[in-house]
């Protein structure tokens, strides 16, 4: 019994070869016949304890095979999935599962415990009011369920809802994106069909699991029965590991952030790499001082920039003749994909024309169903009379052929190594702080390695140590708003009308990066 997913889940588990290698990590892999086995496992073992269409299953645990087939079990219950963050505090969990309200979570033994002691401790204690089944994943990927204290029973999910992907509002709040499969099947579609995927290929998963860019990774991979090679955390940290698991691997397609690719070519981890036939990237600007260098020094493969925010996936790309000319030029974003309507329209909706700088707007199957428990921001982004459509924020020119060149934002929101900060959201952390009269946070764009976060913090009496503003982010923010560097200052620089002179802050700071 294949449910929700279907057709898609069909093509990974349905008809190929059993033999075939599906997915690898270090020391471990799996073929597309044992992957049939284990995910009809967990799905047997979720549907015994009464999950299925219109539950939410929370998965919280590190990038491995187990993982994986983990969701693909869920999937294959009809229920919706939802990967979080294994380095998320124990606070950050209980905020999104409170917000969630899910049927079950699954998760490493120490988070479970921790839950469920957790439950009447009044510290640190957000409310989950839900009856909320935990489990852990035991030896040989079987489930084991425990019953975590009762509450209200959570409402069911939207028909087809596949995926439930959490990002951090304006205000720091958790913000669950739901994709139908029918998102996520008009994007497969289009991948697979645009990349020619293979059984041929291998496809290297770097992004986390609970980012959107591993959607193409797993779902397009999988149902096109390539392999699909798992690069752990611990992996992604040391170049010279990466370059010996994909070389084995026999990676064909690599798609990441442009800041994985920079310092892992720094490091040489695709030297050597014969196999490699595409390089894919999104998620941030690639400084393009460093795309030329890593196109001279890995030539062979052809590159492809990807534009799309969570909310539509990828809506634009542009495949790279050659590198650019000059360290000067702009690398577009490339012409919408055929299967969405992109358009560049004024604050009145009206269409510019190319050349002028309009907000990317984007409509069609793709577009995501709309924020999980948030009728009105979902509205908000909407066009009016288009339920398929997304106004990204984004803004971008018609440099005359068609192709679009991304020159911003229009807020505060700023994506830095693949991933999107609120500036807002950590200088109100940063502001509760005992020992801070006042911070700023302000974004280097131009700085090595794609960018660089500066905060600028004034103490009251005496200054904190950075370890303990670390801790204290920490505790509030997910991981990827650690600031990259921190400076502390008698007074902040104020413009003529009072407000903080942003734009002083942001010349010293790149004065202090400057080579």
């Amino acid at each position: 019994m294949l449910t929700g997913a279907a057709p898609l889940l069909a093509r990974i588990l349905d008809g190929g070869d059993d033999h075939r290698p599906a997915l690898c990590g270090v020391g471990d892999a799996i073929t597309y016949g044992e992957l049939r086995r284990q995910v009809f496992g967990v799905r047997d073992a979720l549907v015994r304890n009464g999950m299925g269409n219109g539950d939410r299953i929370a998965i919280c645990l590190p990038k491995a095979i187990v993982t994986v087939t983990a969701i693909l079990g869920i999937v294959a219950t009809g229920a919706t999935y939802v990967p979080l963050n294994p380095r998320l505090s124990l606070t950050q969990l209980r905020q999104i599962l409170a917000d969630l309200r899910p049927t079950a979570l699954i998760a490493g033994a120490q988070v479970v415990a921790a839950l469920r002691n957790g439950v009447t401790e009044s510290k640190n204690n957000i409310p989950i009011s839900t009856r909320l089944r935990l489990a852990t994943i035991a030896q040989g990927g079987r489930l084991e369920f425990a019953e975590l204290l009762a509450g209200e029973a959570p409402p069911e999910s939207p028909t087809d809802l596949a995926v439930i992907l959490y990002t951090s509002g304006t205000t720091g709040q958790p913000k669950g994106i739901m994709l139908t499969w029918g998102n996520i099947e008009s994007f497969v579609d289009w991948a697979a069909e645009t990349f020619a995927l293979s059984p041929l290929d291998c496809l290297a998963n770097h992004a986390p699991l609970h980012f959107d860019l591993s959607i193409f990774d797993i779902f397009c991979g999988l149902s096109r029965h390539a392999g699909v090679c798992l690069i752990d955390e611990t992996t992604a940290r040391f170049a010279g590991a990466v370059r010996q698991l994909i070389a084995a691997a026999g990676v064909t397609v690599w798609y990441s952030v442009p800041t994985a690719l920079v310092r892992l070519q720094e490091r040489r981890a695709f030297e050597h790499i014969a196999s490699l036939r595409m390089i894919l990237f999104a998620g941030e600007v690639f400084p393009v001082p460093a795309l030329r260098r890593l196109m001279r020094d890995v030539p062979a493969p052809e590159y492809v920039n990807l534009y799309g925010p969570t909310e539509t996936n990828v809506c634009t790309a542009y495949r790279l003749a050659e590198a650019p000319a000059s360290d000067f030029d702009n690398v577009p974003i490339g012409w919408p994909c055929r299967h969405l309507d992109v358009r560049l329209l004024d604050p009145d909706g009206a269409a510019v024309a190319a050349g002028e700088i309009g907000e990317i707007c984007v409509s069609g199957p793709a577009v995501m169903h709309g924020y999980w428990g948030q009728a009105e921001a979902t509205a908000a982004r909407r066009l009016p009379g288009r339920l398929d459509s997304y106004r990204t924020g984004d803004y971008a020119y018609d440099r005359g052929d068609g192709a679009l060149v991304f020159v911003g934002r229009r807020d505060q929101q700023i994506k830095l190594r693949g991933h999107r900060i609120e500036t807002l959201a950590l200088e109100t952390v940063l502001n509760g702080h005992p020992r801070i009269r006042d911070a700023a946070v302000v974004f280097i764009p131009d700085a090595p390695h794609g960018g660089a976060l500066k905060v600028f913090v004034v103490p009251r009496q005496m200054r904190a140590a950075e370890a303990e503003l670390r801790a204290f982010i920490a505790d509030r923010l997910p991981p990827h708003y650690q600031p990259d560097r921190v400076e502390w200052l008698e007074e902040m620089p104020l413009t003529a009308n009072g407000k903080c002179d942003r734009a002083r802050l942001r010349s010293v700071a790149r004065l202090a990066v400057a080579p």
